[in-house]
């Protein structure tokens, strides 16, 4: 993230993003170093973060604040799109380089997910299945895609579909691929998600696909959250944005039989 912007060039919002999306990186920060990044005073930094522990995204502390690590659960997926955004797009480009032409495809939904739904413009002759109403919204102005729309119980602050109508539904499909994100991905505990509503119909997903594609920001990779989805090793490919430090964790999942492909 550029420091150099002018103070008056941001809003509120966009300070706060700039925020959460430092803390992202960095997992603690302190007023002082916030202040100067943002141009902004200290006393409109701890505002901020005040703002932002109330809505319980971040956990305040002495002199700053730190990452919540369930930040991604209550974030809308809106917010979420603007969070770590090039490097998702890289992502969503190297996964449409995997995606043939005439290909039937499972979209989970997904901040990075919804980034590989709008690369699919560019292919012709597609059937996509989604759960996500904003990838749906999406899609169904592509004329090269047949669009299938999962239904079942509506979680409305992610903006998807889930429950038994969901489940049964996925067990007629069977696809070539599935795109998916992750809230964490670990080498031991494997593929895991804040939402616990979401494993079952991961299950399905996963079941129904020959090939199992995890598309990640690498703030996923080491970090392991509340619901297990499945073992890495269930998975064929991963791709992520490279980060120096996890060459260690690319060469260990490889050895699982994952194939990484960073971006």
């Amino acid at each position: 993230m550029k420091s150099t912007e002018n103070k008056n060039e941001m809003t509120s919002s966009a300070r706060k993003t700039a925020i959460l999306e430092i803390l992202n990186e960095d997992g603690e920060v302190r007023v002082a170093d916030l202040s100067d990044k943002l141009q902004s005073s200290m006393v409109t930094i701890r505002k901020y973060l005040d703002e932002l522990g109330k809505e319980g995204l971040v956990e305040r502390v002495h002199g700053g604040a730190k990452k919540n690590y369930r930040l991604q659960q209550n974030v809308l997926l809106s917010e979420r799109m603007n969070f770590h955004k090039e490097e998702k797009k890289k992502i969503a480009e190297a996964a449409s380089d995997l995606i043939n032409d005439g290909d039937s495809i499972i979209v989970n939904v997904g901040s990075t997910s919804l980034y590989v739904a709008q690369q699919l413009r560019k292919k012709k002759n597609l059937i996509v299945i989604t759960n996500a109403l904003q990838i749906v919204n999406e899609i169904t102005c592509y004329k090269n895609i047949t669009t299938i729309m999962l239904g079942g119980k509506f979680d409305h602050e992610m903006g998807f579909f889930y429950g038994d109508d969901t489940y049964q539904q996925l067990s007629k499909y069977n696809v070539d691929k599935l795109f998916t994100g992750m809230d964490g991905v670990d080498l031991v505990a494997g593929a895991t998600t804040y939402n616990h509503t979401e494993d079952t119909s991961m299950a399905k997903m996963m079941e129904g696909s020959k090939e199992k594609i995890l598309v990640v920001d690498d703030t996923k990779i080491g970090r392991v959250t509340f619901a297990h989805i499945a073992s890495l090793s269930a998975f064929d490919t991963l791709i992520t944005n490279y980060s120096q430090r996890h060459e260690r964790f690319y060469r260990e999942a490889e050895q699982l039989g994952l194939r990484v492909i960073t971006v």
